[in-house]
């Protein structure tokens, strides 16, 4: 007998069968599982609502709303944006108000040094008088 047993993976073909092994052990590819009931939304169900629509409207990529949900659901996403606008606002203030104390700091701090630099007192030095000695000459 021949060795065919040792070198069953050394085939130049890729078989139905390997390549469904190791699709299952990478988690990667096709992947057959059984949906549940709960995962597939009836057929004349709204989108947003998940409830039966009694006034449907359907949209050009096929999705079907129901005109109340949609109503409701662009009121909130108004309100939303409102909410969010207004503390962006607010925050963008606390941001000025802040960068308006660091300027009028830095203000301060360069006039504070003019100020400490114009109250040094000192004389000038007369090239004209003979240095003091420390000591006697010997």
């Amino acid at each position: 007998m021949t060795r065919h047993g040792k070198n069953c993976t050394a085939g130049a073909v890729y078989t139905y069968h390997e390549k469904k092994k190791d699709t299952a052990a990478s988690g990667y590819g096709t992947q057959n599982i059984r949906l549940s009931r709960d995962a597939v939304k009836d057929f004349d169900c709204c989108c947003l609502s998940l409830q039966p629509c009694h006034d449907p409207v359907v949209t050009p990529d096929g999705y079907l709303y129901e005109r109340e949900a949609i109503l409701e659901y662009i009121l909130h996403q108004k309100k939303e944006i409102a909410r969010q606008m207004k503390a962006h606002e607010k925050q963008r203030g606390a941001q000025r108000e802040e960068q308006k104390q660091l300027e009028r700091a830095a203000a301060q701090d360069q006039v504070r040094g003019f100020e400490k630099e114009a109250a040094i007192v000192s004389r000038p030095l007369n090239p004209f008088t003979p240095k003091a000695t420390s000591g006697p000459d010997p």
